[in-house]
């Protein structure tokens, strides 16, 4: 198929935006309306058609606000097509472009949120999507959006499904399990039934999700390399299990128990999942008004996520609510001088009661003082005289620069009076040492 060729005689074929197993995805120009829109397309001589299943499912989801618009479809002497809505980026190509190829947390749960009632919305219909991996979600583009910069989402959209399955029979009932079934998914997400040839159902889309929220957060999945679906089952069946979720906030742990407690015929709780990511989005101090991390400049979130270490909780916190590096320090200040005020009183407390100061010590430590202050006088006085006989046998000198540079060591003198003087009296010298290495290990 050409360029110039026109589907329906409306729909001009502009350039390719994808292409799979299925087919081909293009974006296309309605002539009529003036507005863009995709194309999927499939030869009509191909062994395995999905488009029609795609057609179907798409249909049925146009009530749902997570599935892109329905437009048309029709059949021409070499391609059956499909054309709908066009989405914007996919999240798997949106988390490469992230530093360390991952989400941070608020941006994780937001778009968790939502993937979770966009499946919801699929099963609701009938169907099992078995599909699920970050390039089978993309972001709608709004309508009054200028196209240089189309990623700012209204939503989070599901797409693809020539792999989905209809799970209830025409009575609305359950059907059966087959007893074999091959391999259905892709190896990276698929969840252990898929492996070992079980009926997939309702729960192993939510197990699908729970891997993509383990990649999005950690920036891969422990079988990330591996391409032997063989290989993938076995580290799967290792990290199937709590641990997975080590390092995470504690609602993944639920999320996990949930899905595993269902059997094949038992409808997943997606109000109580949902409330889990909720709470836990609430919890960081995150609100409507926080941003997705393709919506902060780069150069900021690589200053924020510089040091891996950070907590999730102080990292996602600056870097989603789209505060400027002024607020970010003003932020950590705050911080740290609340931080700084229970460690003085820890510190006071360990020194009064584990470690009580006998006069003895005291005494040593200021005749120690006291030697070590003549010492640096006695330096002082000497670089004094000679900068002084300096500034009388030199002529070529300037001698503005000399008399700023004795100024400066009677400045440095009446310094070391004061240091002298404070040591004697001030207990918090090392306190504040120690205050300025905790400061310096939090930023």
């Amino acid at each position: 198929m050409t360029f110039e060729t026109l589907l329906k005689g409306r729909w001009k074929l502009l350039h390719k935006i994808g292409q799979g197993g299925f087919g081909e995805i293009y974006c296309v120009y309605d002539l009529d309306t003036q507005q863009k829109a995709a194309v999927k397309m499939e030869r009509i001589d191909r062994n395995k058609r999905a488009l029609r299943l795609e057609i179907a499912v798409l249909r049925k989801l146009q009530n749902s606000r997570f599935s892109a618009k329905f437009i048309c479809c029709g059949r021409n002497q070499v391609h059956n097509y499909l054309i709908m809505e066009l989405l914007g980026s996919n999240l798997s190509s949106l988390r490469k472009k992230q530093p360390q190829r991952r989400f941070s947390l608020a941006t994780t749960l937001k778009l968790g949120i939502q993937m979770i009632s966009s499946i919801e919305d699929v099963h609701e219909v009938g169907f099992i999507h078995r599909d699920i991996k970050a390039s089978n979600f993309s972001l709608r583009i709004p309508k009054n959006m200028k196209t240089r910069n189309p990623i700012k989402p209204a939503y989070c959209c599901i797409i693809d499904f020539g792999l989905a399955r209809k799970y209830i029979n025409s009575e609305g009932k359950l059907r059966e399990p087959r007893e074999e079934v091959g391999f259905r998914g892709t190896a990276r997400y698929a969840s252990t039934n898929s492996h070992e040839g079980k009926e997939l159902s309702r729960r192993d889309d939510l197990w699908s999700l729970l891997y993509l929220f383990v990649e999005f957060l950690e920036g891969s999945l422990p079988w990330e390399r591996l391409k032997e679906k063989e290989e993938i089952y076995k580290i799967k069946k290792k990290f199937t299990n709590i641990s997975m979720c080590n390092g995470l906030p504690e609602e993944f742990a639920l999320f996990y128990k949930h899905i595993e407690s269902l059997e094949y015929e038992d409808k997943p709780d997606y109000q109580y999942l949902r409330r889990l990511l909720n709470t836990t989005y609430k919890r960081y101090g995150y609100d409507v008004n926080t941003k997705y991390d393709w919506e902060i400049p780069q150069e900021d979130l690589q200053i924020i996520r510089k040091s891996p270490s950070v907590t999730k909780s102080f990292d996602s916190q600056i870097a989603l609510t789209g505060t400027t590096n002024d607020q970010s320090r003003s932020q950590g200040k705050k911080l740290v001088s609340a931080f700084s005020k229970e460690y003085i009183g820890e510190i006071e407390k360990m020194n009064n009661i584990v470690f009580p100061k006998s006069p003895k010590s005291k005494r040593s430590k200021s005749k120690s003082k006291s030697q070590n202050s003549q010492k640096r006088e006695k330096k002082n006085n000497n670089q004094k005289k000679s900068l002084l006989g300096d500034i009388v046998n030199n002529k070529d000198s300037s001698f503005d620069e000399k008399t700023n540079n004795v100024r400066e060591i009677n400045e440095f003198e009446k310094m070391m009076k004061m240091i002298n003087g404070d040591e004697k009296t001030d207990t918090s010298s090392s306190l504040s040492d120690d205050i300025g290495k905790c400061c310096c290990v939090i930023f």
